[in-house]
């Protein structure tokens, strides 16, 4: 059985005026990256949740200006 798991998120005022200032000294921007690992994370784990996986795989799409869409996708059978 196929399935899917998908989640959009947003960056919030705070962690992007902290990460437009690491953006100007060329530094990484582990506001946005703690972001994206919390949400992938949370969408595997309820994915293993609802299924027993045989693969899976990753997609992370930016939608707009500060929002992305996560999804979470492969085969596996649903847990009862």
């Amino acid at each position: 059985m196929k399935f899917s798991v998908t989640r959009v998120v947003t960056k919030d005022i705070v962690t992007d005026a902290f990460q437009g200032i690491r953006n100007l000294f060329g530094l990484r921007l582990r506001g946005y990256e703690k972001m994206l690992n919390k949400h992938i994370k949370e969408a595997i784990e309820f994915a293993e949740v609802q299924y027993k996986i045989e693969w899976w795989k990753l997609i992370v799409n930016p939608l707009t200006n500060g929002s992305a869409m996560i999804i979470v996708y492969g085969e596996g059978e649903k847990n009862e």
